[in-house]
């Protein structure tokens, strides 16, 4: 099939918001499908990494179209104090920093992106004029991205899968900064249009297409990818060695992970990885701690994979808010790959918390049981490995999901 792609995050943007189908490209092409991919040019991203640009298939035709640089403004507006927010809203925001994320919240519906929306239009119907296109593909967030691809597909008649790799209306940051009531009724309103009008909406966890409107919802799990393991070995080290790779966002506690750091009693090096702390945020997490934890703002994908797979310890939070059973994070099928022990902190019915469990790849600890967690990764020996079964979420496994729902959207 002939696939148009949308999507605002795209390599050379690094993090975490590409790894999706980043991976499940490449594996489509290899199926015969012909994949074109409109993205942003000099967008707002959390990371730049080149190196991701090599993983893109050479069949695969990219545009790349420009989009407004709100980081800069942002940056200019506030003094240059705290970076543009990605994946979060701080409640805890002041000042002008406060009123922004107000107007944000309340008038820019559904997110900033909308303002990139009318030129991703725009160069998508150039591509619809000149060549034949079987099937439109969004993804999201942002979900502004969904609207476009919602008109295109009504007016072309073209089959249409929206992708939501996070909640919408019920994602953590409006529901841990709720916008107000017209803005609400706004943005459930454009969810339940997107929802109704895509042949097939694909989730990445149940809970999450369970929470969704009405429409014809299937989950396909993100993936890890063993030909990115190929060749990193997990080498011993003198200290224990515990990382937390990643950003934190709204809903996650850094007083939670200090209280854990503090009551590990063994020799230990801690490690944030590609976390972009200010300074505030690293003062509470190294807080009562007898060594300095060692920052790193940004690594390759690559080079952070090394990092996990050179773990005794990898942690992962999950964002405290109600509702978040389905909330499964992108590096977690990494950090099961890794086969280094992985720390949980999220409710027991938590999704994350029970891939964790059932793959026998660590422990999970709900937010209060901080000395459950201490005991626990004292009692872990230097170098340990896990060795369960973790072959349901390799992407090759949701590749075949994916692929099923792209097949059932052929024209007869």
């Amino acid at each position: 099939m002939n696939i148009l792609f949308l999507s605002y995050y795209f390599p050379p943007c690094g993090g975490a918001t590409v790894q999706r189908w980043l991976k499940f490209i490449p594996l489509l092409s290899q199926k015969g499908h012909k994949i074109t991919v409109i993205t942003s040019k000099d967008g707002d991203y959390p990371f730049i990494d080149h190196s991701l640009c090599e993983k893109i298939p050479p069949e695969v035709e990219v545009h790349r179209i420009s989009a407004p640089a709100w980081e800069k403004s942002w940056k200019r507006l506030t003094g240059n104090r705290t970076p543009l927010p990605h994946g979060s809203l701080p409640k805890d925001s002041k000042g002008l920093q406060r009123l922004l994320i107000w107007l944000r919240l309340n008038l820019i519906i559904p997110d900033l992106r909308i303002f990139w929306s009318r030129k991703l239009s725009r160069a998508a119907l150039k591509i619809l004029k000149t060549k034949p296109i079987d099937l439109i593909i969004s993804t999201g967030p942002p979900h502004s991205t969904h609207l476009p691809a919602m008109i295109l597909a009504k007016r072309h008649e073209i089959p249409w899968l929206s992708d939501f790799r996070d909640p919408w209306t019920k994602i953590h940051y409006l529901l841990l900064n709720p916008p107000g009531a017209l803005s609400r009724a706004i943005h459930s309103a454009l969810e339940r249009k997107v929802l109704a009008y895509a042949n097939i909406t694909t989730v990445i966890s149940k809970d999450i297409a369970d929470a969704l409107p009405e429409g014809n919802k299937i989950v396909v799990q993100n993936g890890f990818d063993p030909r990115d393991f190929e060749g990193i070995v997990h080498e011993r080290h003198d200290l224990f060695r515990i990382k937390y790779i990643g950003q934190f966002t709204e809903g996650q506690s850094l007083e939670l992970l200090n209280s854990l750091l503090r009551g590990i009693k063994r020799e230990t090096e801690i490690s944030f990885i590609g976390s972009s702390l200010g300074e505030d945020r690293k003062a509470r997490l190294a807080d009562g701690l007898k060594k300095e934890p060692r920052y790193i703002d940004f690594l390759s994908h690559h080079d952070a994979l090394k990092e996990m797979v050179s773990g005794d310890l990898l942690i992962l939070i999950i964002n405290r808010y109600e509702g978040n059973q389905g909330m499964l994070t992108t590096k977690l099928f990494e950090y099961l790959a890794s086969r280094s022990p992985i720390l949980v902190f999220a409710p027991p019915d938590n999704i994350a918390a029970q891939i964790v469990r059932e793959t026998n790849s660590g422990k999970s600890f709900d937010y209060h049981e901080v000395d459950e967690a201490i005991a626990w990764v004292e009692s872990l020996g230097k170098s340990t490995r896990n060795d369960g079964d973790i072959q349901e979420y390799s992407v090759e496994k949701q590749i075949d999901i994916l692929n099923e729902a792209i097949e059932s959207l052929k024209k007869v």
